[in-house]
């Protein structure tokens, strides 16, 4: 590290304590600003300064690299953590209006990125196993529809839409499974279900 940067942090870590929120472990916190961060770099550059941080240019020694507020933190933070480099895993990823809250907040602090479950529909319901009255029910209600077989029809999507939806009468029972269920539960069974109906 240059003598200069030594004396700026010598210089920073003597600021008034009251106004030492980027000190940490008696040392300044050193930022660095993502190429996102287009305009209010010397702005920035004040306020860190002014409360006991520090500017580099090389991010390598930096412990926040600073993002502008357009740019997609989330991208630029997996693609730090998960990096096999000691330095990118150190350093935390914040947006520029990090700076603001610490001041405003009176303390150097990180919040951890709130935790994302995986994709797909929240809260599915348990699955519901079919039984035997499930099974009597469905050829009952095929062949009051499609009484025979080569009418067509039994596979299909309306059918069994509107077996969960529309009809009051078999709501009760219907209900307990979602007509895509149905659906499969005839398919996979055909040849058990057509006696029957």
């Amino acid at each position: 590290m240059p003598s200069s940067d030594a004396a700026r942090r010598s210089l920073s870590a003597e600021s008034n304590t009251e106004d030492a929120i980027f000190i940490k472990d008696g040392l300044p916190v050193t930022f660095f600003f993502h190429t996102s961060v287009r305009e209010g770099r010397d702005v920035l550059e004040q306020q860190i300064t002014r409360y006991g941080g520090d500017v580099c240019e090389n991010e390598e020694i930096a412990n926040v690299i600073l993002v502008g507020e357009e740019a997609d933190i989330e991208h630029i933070r997996r693609r730090y953590y998960r990096s096999n480099v000691l330095w990118q895993q150190r350093v935390y990823i914040e947006q520029r209006n990090f700076v603001r809250l610490c001041i405003r907040n009176r303390k150097y602090e990180h919040q951890r990125p709130p935790r994302k479950g995986m994709p797909g529909a929240p809260g599915r319901r348990a699955r519901v196993p079919f039984t035997v009255d499930d099974d009597n029910h469905l050829a009952f209600y095929i062949a009051t529809v499609y009484p025979k077989a080569s009418d067509g029809g039994r596979t299909g999507n309306s059918l069994y839409h509107d077996l969960t939806e529309d009809l009051p009468e078999y709501r009760e029972w219907a209900k307990r499974h979602t007509w895509q269920s149905w659906r499969e539960r005839y398919r996979m069974n055909r040849a058990r279900f057509d006696p029957m109906i």
